[in-house]
């Protein structure tokens, strides 16, 4: 058997102020080749993908009124080369460092804590560098997208004649 590599997504938490916000990417405990989030308009699945994103290092999280009067962090449990950790990540101002873990939202545990920082990506001790070890990427390393720059004069309109 070849050791599993990447990164799957178990679950996410958003932990309130009076109760937690779970969505659940498994079934019977497995995690699907496919997942698919659907709702009604307005009914949270943008933010949703953007709390994963933040989970794995993303800069921000969504900035809506409600989120930020009712969640305090974000959980994501995933598995890391088959082997399910916790990323924590503050919600509020968007956190500069994830607290990282082995273990499942649903069991306790008594793992050791690491503490991951989000930049500069490149550092030894970044959440980015685990991630990409777990995708047998370690060492590559990530460039930010620039925006392109518009040399160019303006396209004319068209007049009526």
């Amino acid at each position: 058997m070849t050791e599993a590599h990447g990164i799957r997504v178990r679950r996410l938490r958003l932990v309130g102020i009076g109760r937690n916000y779970d969505i659940d990417f498994t079934t019977e405990g497995r995690v699907q080749d496919l997942s698919v989030i659907s709702g009604a308009f307005s009914s949270g699945k943008t933010a949703v993908l953007e709390f994963v994103a933040y989970g794995l290092g993303a800069t921000n999280h969504p900035r809506h009124p409600e989120v930020l009067r009712k969640v305090r962090s974000a959980l994501l449990e995933v598995e890391l080369s088959g082997d399910s950790h916790i990323i924590e990540r503050a919600v509020g101002e968007p956190s500069t460092v994830a607290f990282v873990r082995r273990g499942r939202l649903d069991q306790p545990s008594s793992s050791t804590i690491e503490k991951k920082v989000i930049a500069p990506a490149g550092d030894p001790q970044s959440l980015s560098s685990l991630l990409l070890s777990h995708c047998k990427l370690e060492g590559v390393e990530l460039r930010e997208a620039h925006q392109p720059t518009q040399n160019h004069a303006p396209i004319p309109s068209a007049s009526a004649t």
